[in-house]
């Protein structure tokens, strides 16, 4: 999860550039607006294309235009989805057995996030603007399964060449990436507005790679030690996902 001192350190350096900036003389100072979202963009990664998010902007009008600060929070949920058995099996070991293995995964993207930004009018009712969004990208892998061979039955008698893989776990990857977009926004009333964006949301995708029949210990059942594969691994990919966004704006 994006850490405290990333989102109050951002906050506050945010509004004293703000404040370090030539203020309008109808400025009437700080302006809170709670902003929540929604968006869309392909599915990857067996998330799902839709998420959400809200958020609560302090802005300022400046001779740059109107400069803001949000902190908020970003929501993107996954399905469940499944793998065939992965990996060589080791020599002198029964081949996995698909039609009795289970593989089981789902991914999720989730964090507190701060976002910049700068709006300028385009006329009396349209503002065009630039930002990014700053976390809110926690990818959260889950995996559990278990893997068998041929011929493998439960009280041993299958053979020392057969095996079942035991394993689950958790795997989160995060940290302070940035996603940019550019949109505009609509005044509805002077209380309310709509945003229209595109965003280029950039986060780092994780997957567990399990290699079939590896653990070094099996016991008299031919099951494994829970977990105990030495040489599974984690990947990893980075990922910019194009997403348009439509935001709902109420100015307090």
């Amino acid at each position: 999860m994006f850490k405290p001192s990333y989102l109050s350190l951002g906050m506050a350096g945010a509004l004293l550039l703000a404040a370090g900036v030539p203020v309008h003389a109808e400025d009437q100072g700080l302006v809170a607006d709670l902003k929540v979202r929604t968006a869309w963009g392909a599915p990857k990664d067996h998330l799902a294309g839709g998420s959400l998010g809200f958020g609560l902007n302090l802005s300022m009008e400046t001779s740059l235009g109107k400069v803001g600060a949000e902190l908020g929070y970003y929501y993107k949920t996954g399905d469940d989805y499944y793998l065939a058995p992965q990996g060589q099996v080791p020599a002198g070991l029964q081949l996995a057995d698909p039609n009795n293995s289970g593989d089981a995964r789902r991914n999720q993207l989730d964090g507190f996030a701060l976002r910049f930004s700068l709006q300028r009018k385009l006329s009396e009712d349209w503002d065009w603007q630039v930002g990014a969004m700053v976390g809110g990208t926690r990818f959260r892998h889950e995996y559990h399964g278990q893997i068998q061979s041929v011929n493998w039955v439960s009280d041993g008698s299958g053979g020392t060449d057969t095996w079942a893989d035991t394993f689950s776990g958790v795997k989160v990857e995060g940290g302070p990436s940035v996603s940019p977009y550019v949109g505009v926004s609509w005044k509805m009333t002077n209380r309310s507005s709509l945003e229209f964006n595109l965003m280029a949301l950039n986060y780092t995708a994780v997957e567990y790679v399990h290699h079939s029949g590896s653990s070094p210990s099996y016991d008299a059942n031919r099951i494994s030690v829970h977990n105990n594969f030495p040489g599974d691994s984690f990947t990893k990919s980075s990922r910019f996902v194009p997403h348009l966004e439509f935001g709902y704006v109420f100015h307090f």
